[in-house]
This record gives C-alpha cells, sequence and structure tokens, in this order.
C-alpha cells in the first residue's frame, strides 16, 4: 500500500470533560495506565495509549454533556459481567443491558457512553 502524503493517521481520541482531575483518573483506571500531567494551561491530560499508538486524551470544557454521544469508543473485553462491576465500582454507569450481540453501553461519570463486548468484528462485521 502506498502512503500519500495527505493520508490520515489517528493519533489520539479526544473525550470533551468538565472534571480533568477526575476523568483522567477513572479513565487510567480503566485502561491501568497512569495519566500524564495537565498540559496547555491544564485542560488537557494525555490518559494513555488505546492501542496501537493511539491515545485517550481529555480535553476540559466548561459546559455539560448535552445529548447522546455522536461518536463513542468500543472495548473489547473478555468478561462483559466482570468489565460492568469494574466500571460501575471506578464509577461509570451501566446505561443498557446486554444486546443480542453481548454488548453493552455505559458511560463515565459525566455521561460520555462507550460500549464493552467480548467480542471483535471484522471490516466486514462479521464476529471474529
Amino acid at each position: 500500500m502506498t502512503v500519500n502524503s495527505a493520508s490520515l493517521e489517528l493519533g489520539s481520541i479526544v473525550i470533551d470533560v468538565q472534571d480533568l482531575a477526575a476523568m483522567a483518573e477513572f479513565w487510567g483506571e480503566l485502561l491501568g495506565q497512569k495519566p500524564g500531567p495537565p498540559r496547555s494551561g491544564g485542560t488537557w491530560v494525555t490518559v494513555g495509549d488505546i492501542g496501537n499508538n493511539v491515545w485517550l486524551v481529555l480535553q476540559q470544557v466548561p459546559d455539560k454533556k448535552a445529548a447522546k454521544n455522536r461518536l463513542h469508543l468500543d472495548f473489547t473485553v473478555v468478561d462483559v459481567e466482570s468489565a460492568i462491576v469494574r466500571i460501575v465500582e471506578a464509577g461509570g454507569v451501566q446505561v443498557t443491558s446486554p444486546d443480542s450481540s453481548g454488548a453493552v453501553v455505559m458511560a463515565d461519570p459525566e455521561g460520555n457512553e462507550f460500549c464493552i463486548g467480548a467480542f471483535r468484528r471484522s471490516r466486514e462485521g462479521q464476529r471474529i
């Protein structure tokens, strides 16, 4: 595959948050990583690598989350029920029961949704 000089390469996923310290602690706990120090005037924190050298970053914003996320993260877990317990103990919330595929919608303490499931999917959407 030839790389075009205008090709896009994902470097980070950024979540808007109000309480930067608390959210860095929550996401750091879930990822098993120690977040970096606040930067850019104390309004940004890099939490950690979420795979393939893509960073989860938090940006402090003044407004509360007002509607459903237009983009969310999907995490693969070994055991959905154990992951639910761990996320809730860390301060997250279970939003839905497992759907027909076994996926569950969760939310961080500020309401940002993400999904967990004990499977991966191919480009065609089939479980692998």
